[in-house]
C-alpha cells in the first residue's frame, strides 16, 4: 500500500517547512509515500525551501503551474499520482503526529471495503502552532447530515484513488467550496463506503482561504448553496445560514 499526498502552495515561506517535515517524518517507508507539490507561481522563498527538501528526499515531486486555482492544482496532482491512496495536505497544515499514515494504512488493510477514511482535526493559531483554538470533531456521517451542511474535515480524508476514477474530480468552477461539493456528491449522494475514526490526523492553521475574510465566508457558502443546486438537491436555507454563522464566529475567534 502506498500514498500520494497532494499539496498546493502559493507564497507560503513561513509554513511550508512544517508541512514538508510532517510528511517526511511519517513512520512508514519512504518508498510508500510520494509528495506531489503544485506551486502556483510563488515569488517568495517557498520554492527555495521546497527545492532544499527535494534534494534530500526523492519522493517529492514538484510542479510549477502558474495561476492554477486550488482545485485545478489538486486535480492535476491526482492525475499525476502513481500510488493507490490519495491524501490532501494544505501547505499551511501538517500531520498531527508521525504515525498518521501508518494508522491509515492499517485501517485500510483491516477494512477492505472502505473507500475513504476520515477523522478529526486540530485548529491552531496561525502564527503559533502551540496555541490550540479548537477541534473540528466529526462523526460517522449519514446522507441526512450532508443535507444539513455537515461534512468531514476535508484535509483529514484519505481516498482510494479509484474513487476519483469512478466519481470524477473536484469541480473547478468552485473557487473555495469545491471540496464541499465533492464530499456532498460522493460521500453523501452516492453513499461512498467511508469510515470515521475518533482520532486526530491533521493540525490546521487558522485563517485559511475559506475563513480569512467575511467576503470569502459569504462566497464559500454561496458555493455550498450552488453545490446543492448542481446535484439537484433541495436544501433548507436555515442550514446555510447556520453554516455562515459558524464560520463568522470562527473568524472572530481567530
Amino acid at each position: 500500500m502506498s500514498f500520494s499526498i497532494i499539496t498546493t502552495v502559493l507564497n507560503n515561506e513561513n509554513f511550508i517547512k512544517d508541512c514538508l517535515l510532517s510528511i517526511q517524518n511519517q513512520r512508514i517507508k519512504k518508498n510508500e509515500i510520494e509528495h506531489i507539490i503544485i506551486d502556483a507561481g510563488s515569488s517568495d522563498k517557498t520554492l527555495e525551501i521546497i527545492q532544499k527538501f527535494k534534494k534530500k528526499n526523492n519522493n517529492i515531486k514538484l510542479f510549477i503551474k502558474k495561476k492554477f486555482s486550488i482545485y485545478k492544482a489538486i486535480n492535476f496532482g491526482i492525475k499525476k499520482s502513481k500510488n493507490n491512496y490519495i491524501g490532501i495536505l494544505h501547505s499551511d497544515d501538517f500531520y498531527f503526529d508521525n504515525n498518521v499514515l501508518s494508522y491509515v494504512k492499517n485501517q485500510f488493510v483491516k477494512n477492505k471495503n472502505i473507500e475513504a477514511i476520515y477523522s478529526n482535526i486540530k485548529i491552531v493559531k496561525r502564527n503559533d502552532k502551540n496555541k490550540t483554538l479548537r477541534f473540528f470533531k466529526s462523526k460517522q456521517l449519514q446522507y441526512k447530515d450532508y443535507l444539513k451542511c455537515d461534512h468531514p474535515p476535508h484535509t483529514s480524508l484519505f481516498f482510494k484513488k479509484n474513487v476519483f476514477k469512478k466519481n470524477g474530480a473536484y469541480k473547478e468552477k468552485f473557487k473555495i467550496a469545491s471540496d464541499f461539493e465533492f464530499m456532498l456528491r460522493v460521500l453523501g449522494l452516492k453513499r461512498l463506503q467511508s469510515k470515521y475514526f475518533d482520532k486526530t490526523f491533521v493540525t490546521m492553521r487558522s485563517g485559511g482561504t475559506s475563513t480569512k475574510s467575511i467576503k470569502n465566508i459569504l462566497l464559500s457558502n454561496y458555493e455550498v448553496y450552488q453545490s446543492f443546486k448542481d446535484n439537484k438537491i433541495d436544501v433548507s436555507f436555515i442550514y446555510i445560514f447556520l453554516k455562515i454563522l459558524r464560520k463568522i464566529l470562527q473568524l472572530k475567534i481567530i
